[in-house]
């Protein structure tokens, strides 16, 4: 069987949770591609829209959460937003390249290519099965323009937002946010230390900051330096971001206190051999913590989803979302010195997010394939 899974490369997430379906399909036995839905179209198409996300999110982050915020209320005619609009000029092309792959069914990981997959539907261009896949611990914007077959939430709670907010069409199904099926978590982190090249003998606090809007993480490391005990050491992942590795680079501190990493891959075995992760709240790298069993401390949330995310979170107890970094720093401390912390993050997650949706949305497509055959 062959299906393709249709992303949008505009930050990691939506590439990640694409990815993580295709390889849960593939150890399933099926064939699976992952496509950038606008470069399929036009190439040129892909770098712009993604690349002046990248620049807006970096250089004016509180511009994104203003337009980010706007989108929810934005005017419908036809029962179509402007946004609707703008991606189905051009979706003919889409059109072509799936007929030429022949896909059983189709996946979508970002609200774009499901405007577009829903537009080639109602006119007829498409017949294959869609699924779309959420990528975030909110109701995104745009969802209510689709008409999928399926779409696969976080939450059962967001199941029930999504309906509320006027999805068109589809069955909801909360599979959690699809992560790499190798995932797992590791009880003994003795030896996940051990095979993370750390000492099993030390504490090791994880910052992740990625390539954007990580600007205000080295007051945070420096606040955490502060409160540092002997025996724990400081891990920064930057990522492609260059500069934020010179910027660490220049505390000039000795290994054992602060290690500086570029890009990391795959991150989850260093993530898995860490005793606090300390992340920006995507939903994808929040999803990985949480498939770890790792505690995880949420900082500096960009207006928009990400602020959206780390509400949820707080809300409902799954993750410590301080303000400042001095917040940041204690509760490291006490998630290291009082085991309950964690134990009550755990206990609230195992309540709320699913376990394992890369192999359940992947059994589903299958399922749904094999129907329609």
């Amino acid at each position: 069987m062959k299906f393709l899974i249709f992303s949008l490369s505009c930050g990691g997430g939506h590439d990640a949770a694409a990815n993580a379906a295709a390889e849960a399909l593939r150890q399933e036995g099926a064939e699976a591609e992952v496509y950038d839905c606008y470069a399929v179209i036009r190439p040129s198409l892909s770098k712009a829209v993604c690349g002046g996300y990248v620049w807006l999110v970096k250089h004016l982050p509180w511009l994104f959460g203003l337009f980010y915020n706007a989108s929810y209320s934005v005017p419908r005619l036809n029962g179509k937003t402007f946004m609707y609009d703008i991606n189905k000029f051009e979706a003919k092309r889409l059109a072509r390249f799936i007929q030429k792959e022949t896909p059983d069914a189709i996946l979508t990981t970002h609200i774009f290519s499901a405007q577009q997959l829903t537009h080639l539907r109602r006119n007829g261009a498409i017949s294959q099965w869609i699924g779309g896949i959420i990528t975030d611990y909110d109701v995104q914007p745009f969802w209510n323009d689709t008409e999928i077959d399926m779409i696969f939430t976080p939450t059962e709670s967001l199941s029930e937002r999504y309906e509320k907010f006027g999805v068109n069409g589809a069955q909801l199904m909360a599979t959690g946010i699809p992560v790499n099926p190798s995932i797992c978590a590791e009880d003994d982190i003795v030896k996940a230390k051990k095979e993370a090249g750390l000492d099993p003998n030390k504490k090791h606090v994880l910052v992740a900051g990625g390539s954007m809007g990580a600007g205000k993480m080295p007051s945070t490391v420096e606040a955490l330096l502060k409160k540092q005990e002997e025996n724990t050491q400081i891990i920064v992942v930057c990522g492609s971001n260059a500069k934020l590795r010179r910027k660490f680079a220049r505390m000039n501190l000795p290994e054992e206190k602060l290690r500086i990493e570029g890009f990391v891959k795959p991150l989850y075995k260093l993530m898995r051999a860490c005793d606090v992760v300390i992340s920006k709240p995507g939903g994808l790298s929040t999803t990985e913590a949480f498939e770890l069993n790792r505690p995880l401390v949420i900082v500096h949330p960009i207006q928009g989803v990400e602020s959206h995310n780390a509400s949820f979170l707080k809300e409902n107890g799954i993750a410590l979302c301080p303000k400042t970094d001095e917040e940041v720093a204690k509760a490291v401390d006490d998630i290291l010195k009082k085991p309950e912390i964690t134990k009550a993050m755990m206990e609230a997650r195992e309540k709320i997010l699913p376990r394992g949706a890369a192999k359940k949305i992947a059994g589903v497509i299958i399922d749904q394939a094999r129907k329609r055959k």
